[in-house]
Order: structure tokens, then C-alpha cells, then sequence
């Protein structure tokens, strides 16, 4: 019985301790920039995106950046043009030109913010 209540105790105690860690250092979160939208953008042109890579690139919302919110958008409705072949994304010729038209709007945004 006494040790049922110190693994209790012991419990609670590492809990609280991990509460106040993560009140005080905050909370982890993934926040996508323009060097991030143009390297995936360069691996789907070069045909080296993995469906996994493109997935969470286009499954997660860029709220804190509108444009390239609208370029992941414009990314994303890409979807019924893509074949995955070996584990790798293929595009069709036209996604292509539109991905490298995609890319020089993130180039020209990574440009004017230096």
C-alpha cells in the first residue's frame, strides 16, 4: 500500500513539475518562412518532394503571412495533378510551370525582406 502511495505522490509531482516547465518555456510551434515555402517549392520543381514533405507543407495554414498563405493555397489545389512514383511527387508540366512561377514570387518576397 505505501508504495502504491509514493508512486501517487511521485506521479503527481513530475506532473506538476512538467506543468510549470511548460507554463514558464512555452509551448513548441512550427511557423513556416519564405525559406521554408521556396525549399520545398525548388524540391517539387526538381522532383525530389516526398508526399510527406508536400503533405505538411500544404495541410498547415501560414496565418501570420498572407501571400505566402495564398501560395501554399495555390500549391495545395495542385492535388488532382499530382502522381507519387517511387515515393517521390511527379507533376505534370503545366504544375511545374505554375510551382516555378510560385517560386520566383517566394524569390522576389526573400529579396525585398534582405
Amino acid at each position: 500500500m505505501s508504495s502504491f502511495i509514493i508512486t501517487v505522490l511521485l506521479s503527481f509531482v513530475i506532473l506538476v513539475i512538467a506543468l510549470v516547465l511548460f507554463r514558464y518555456v512555452g509551448v513548441p510551434f512550427y511557423q513556416v518562412q519564405a525559406v521554408n515555402v521556396q525549399a520545398i517549392l525548388k524540391l517539387a520543381i526538381s522532383g525530389q518532394a516526398t508526399a510527406s514533405d508536400w503533405d505538411v507543407f500544404i495541410s498547415i495554414p501560414i496565418r501570420h503571412d498572407t501571400e505566402l498563405d495564398k501560395i501554399r493555397y495555390e500549391c495545395a489545389m495542385l492535388a488532382p495533378e499530382i502522381k507519387e512514383r517511387q515515393g517521390v511527387l511527379v507533376f505534370s508540366q503545366a504544375s511545374r510551370q505554375l510551382l516555378t512561377n510560385l517560386l520566383q514570387q517566394v524569390e522576389l518576397k526573400i529579396e525585398v525582406s534582405k
